[in-house]
């Protein structure tokens, strides 16, 4: 969940977000007034509530978008966890968020140590072979 200061911003972000698979589904709701102290100070102001229904493979890119786009300072970011639901409407949530695997550039230099790490077992038990 998420609140914006306007019906825009909401509108831009719930396009967004459904955009990039970042979420099956994305209501708005209006909220009449929200009421918090925000640097010592009471206020008071009109919002728009952002029920995102996602899924946990897609959160941390969902966490990282809405930090990075959102008007306000601090942004309200909240999730709950599913425990259950439709199996049909859970399928169809993991066919929309994020279907296809992400694409991660690979760093070749990462495989070079651990290509055979049978080799490092071996000598580990037989000291003898070990060179100083």
């Amino acid at each position: 969940m998420s609140t914006y200061p306007t019906r825009k911003s909401a509108d831009n972000a719930a396009i967004k977000i459904i955009e990039k698979e970042l979420a099956a589904c994305v209501n708005i709701i209006k909220i009449d007034e929200s009421v918090y102290r925000w640097k010592g100070k009471i206020e008071r102001h009109p919002e728009y509530q952002l029920l995102i229904k996602t899924r946990k493979k897609a959160y941390l890119q969902l966490e990282a978008f809405i930090k990075q786009t959102h008007p306000h300072e601090v942004p309200e970011i909240i999730y709950i966890e599913i425990k259950g639901g439709s199996k049909d409407y859970l399928s169809w949530m993991d066919s929309t968020v994020l279907p296809r695997p992400l694409r991660v550039p690979l760093d070749l230099r990462a495989l070079k140590r651990a290509s055979d790490p049978s080799k490092e077992l071996k000598s580990a038990r037989n000291p003898s072979t070990l060179s100083l």
